[in-house]
């Protein structure tokens, strides 16, 4: 039942400021680059994975809005295959992709290197997200011009009430040229959950409009 779907926490992370609920988490001095601003982030945070210093742009963004929504992953009776992510942004891996491209453009300086083309496609960063939380439902990845509302609300609504998830993270997480955002939400389906869950909104349409 669409009511016992709700959103418990959403995160933004843009222009050096991390917002959690609507309050101001995080931020950091408005000069600096993405690149210095999540590694202050990464440390506030002490999040102890040096994997990700190995990260692409788009996944570190991913992964750091993420790391604020982590304590509503570690709910009883939950396990790691009924959680699920969906997410979308405009750019695809783009800027990624020209950074690839121009370790090859040059062909008496050709230095094409694994650990950046490994990065190459969006849903790489689902992946580094699932890895750290383990995570083992449902993902997907889409690519749009803009946030899709009524596309993810059909989705993430399709993934718990037919699918049998009890978490999705969803949101928009979108990375070019150093310009970024992230927008990211935890959906849960409280139906016959023993658990306490803090209801930030239900899981409407008219919601997620206001959230993106």
């Amino acid at each position: 039942m669409r009511e016992n779907i709700i959103i418990t926490k959403y995160c933004k992370v843009a222009n050096n400021e991390i917002i959690v609920n609507g309050e101001v988490v995080f931020s950091s001095e408005s000069n600096l680059t993405f690149s210095e601003f999540v590694k202050e982030a990464y440390k506030f945070k002490a999040m102890a994975y040096p994997k990700f210093y190995k990260m692409d742009n788009l996944s570190k963004l991913g992964t750091i809005a993420t790391e604020f929504l982590s304590d509503e992953l570690n709910c009883e009776n939950v396990n790691g295959d009924e959680i699920g992510i969906i997410l979308m942004n405009s750019a695809s891996s783009l800027d990624t992709d020209k950074n690839f491209q121009n370790t090859i453009n040059d062909k008496d300086n050709y230095f094409p290197s694994p650990a950046v083309f490994v990065y190459t496609l969006p849903n790489i960063v689902i992946g580094e997200i699932c890895i750290k939380h383990k995570i083992f439902g449902d993902t997907a990845f889409f690519v749009s011009e803009k946030f899709d509302v009524g596309f993810i609300y059909d989705m993430v609504g399709d993934l718990i009430l037919n699918q049998g998830l009890k978490i999705v993270i969803t949101g928009w997480v979108d990375f070019i040229d150093n310009e970024y955002t992230a927008i990211l939400c935890v959906v849960k389906n409280i139906e016959n959950s023993n658990n306490n869950n803090n209801e930030i909104t239900k899981f409407t349409i008219e919601s997620l409009k206001r959230l993106f």
